[in-house]
C-alpha cells in the first residue's frame, strides 16, 4: 500500500507524516492488499484568520471499483488526522463489506459459549 502525502498550502512537520504513515496502517493493514495507493491532501481552507480551518482529504485507490474520497475538517491538525483516519478505516471495511466483530464475548453469551 503506497501512501502519497501532499499539503497543498500548510506546512506538516515531520510528526504530521509520521502520524498519518502510523495511523493509516492501524486503519488500513488488514486490507493494505485491497488497497492500491492512498492519497492525503492538506489545505488551509480560510488562511490565517484561525479557527475550523484545516481540510483533509483521503482518496483510497482500492484493487476494484471506484476510488474512495473521504473528508474532514478541523482546526487540530492531529486530531484531524486521527478522525480522518478513523473514518477511512471504517468507510473501505463498509465498502468491503467486512463486518468488525466485538474483541470480546458480551458478558450475557459467556454462560452459553462455554456450556
Amino acid at each position: 500500500m503506497q501512501i502519497d502525502i501532499r499539503p497543498s498550502n500548510l506546512a506538516l512537520e515531520p510528526q504530521h507524516a509520521e502520524r498519518i504513515v502510523r495511523r493509516a496502517g492501524f486503519a488500513l493493514s488488514r486490507l493494505a492488499s485491497r488497497i492500491r495507493r492512498v492519497e492525503v491532501r492538506f489545505a488551509d481552507v480560510n488562511g490565517p484568520r484561525g479557527g475550523v480551518d484545516k481540510r483533509c482529504r483521503v482518496l483510497l485507490h482500492l484493487d476494484r471499483g471506484d476510488p474512495m474520497l473521504v473528508e474532514e475538517r478541523g482546526s487540530d491538525l492531529l486530531a484531524l488526522i486521527d478522525r480522518v483516519m478513523d473514518r477511512v478505516g471504517r468507510a473501505v471495511h463498509k465498502r468491503l463489506g467486512i463486518v468488525t466483530q466485538a474483541r470480546h464475548t458480551p458478558r450475557s453469551h459467556r454462560s452459553l459459549v462455554a456450556a
